[in-house]
């Protein structure tokens, strides 16, 4: 980012920061985020008075999903002291992950798998993508985002793991905005219209914040993460942009899988 670039969203931070207003929206935005992203609930009272744009609700994501990760790094603690060997641990992690939220990035994983297998492109893909059953590749892909979470989980070192399981998490709502901010909508209408098609520069700054949240936690492996997830996210827009005919929830949600278990990949090595 250029200096320039750089000191306008600095000064477009600062004065929401000292804004009042601002200040409340950040948590309606976070709210919202939150709601989207996991099952989780929040007081009704936290919510806005009216619903912020995609393209800012998006940019909070890796907070939402690094705190997901912590529920999780937390979950697994306890099951682990209670006697439950590794594997066991990590499964039923992977169980309660997927509970409270990462099912909806794997719906996006299967429909992308399915869509990719069938060979298809631009509207006839979108058609398989938005095909409600499961095909051969969805299962497939399916399969391979959970045995690689579970056994790349497993290989980190126990007191490496917490680490690992917040920042992952947090790399892949990353790699949402990384696409979002890539890719463009490519139907007049959808759910994920609002976050794709107005998600600009300033968006991905705040994104990278959130994400930086947690920098502190893992330093090394928290860069290495971010890498991943920048060259995930911009590469499968890239993709989607030339054959799907843009960037969906779907593809977001597929990035965010892809980036978690390349950051748990990180964490394993």
């Amino acid at each position: 980012m250029r200096n320039g670039k750089f000191r306008e969203y600095m000064d477009r931070l600062t004065e929401e920061i000292r804004n009042e207003g601002s200040r409340h929206d950040f948590i309606g935005r976070f709210v919202v985020a939150w709601t989207l992203l996991s099952r989780i609930p929040l007081p009704r009272r936290l919510w806005p008075s009216e619903m912020p744009a995609g393209n800012r609700i998006l940019p909070l994501a890796p907070l939402a999903g690094g705190l997901l990760g912590l529920l999780v790094a937390i979950e697994v603690s306890v099951v682990g002291s209670l006697g439950l060997d590794q594997p066991g641990t990590i499964w039923t992690g992977v169980f309660f992950y997927s509970v409270m939220g990462w099912s909806l990035h794997l719906d996006g994983w299967g429909d992308l798998w399915d869509g990719v297998g069938s060979g298809r492109q631009e509207e006839e893909l979108r058609s398989v993508m938005k095909d409600s059953r499961l095909g051969a590749y969805g299962a497939v892909g399916l399969i391979l985002a959970f045995g690689l979470w579970t056994s790349l989980a497993g290989t980190v070192r126990p007191d490496r793991l917490p680490a690992a399981l917040i920042v992952s998490a947090a790399c892949g709502r990353f790699a949402c905005c990384t696409a979002a901010y890539k890719g463009r909508y490519p139907w007049e209408s959808g759910m994920g219209k609002g976050m794709v098609d107005t998600f600009n520069g300033y968006d991905l700054f705040v994104s990278f914040l959130a994400f930086f949240v947690f920098m502190p936690i893992a330093p090394v492996r928290w860069s290495f993460s971010a890498a991943a997830a920048i060259m995930i996210g911009f590469g499968m827009a890239g993709w989607m942009n030339s054959r799907l005919g843009g960037v969906n929830g779907d593809v977001l949600g597929a990035a965010a899988v892809a980036a978690e278990i390349a950051s748990l990949a990180v964490f394993s090595a």
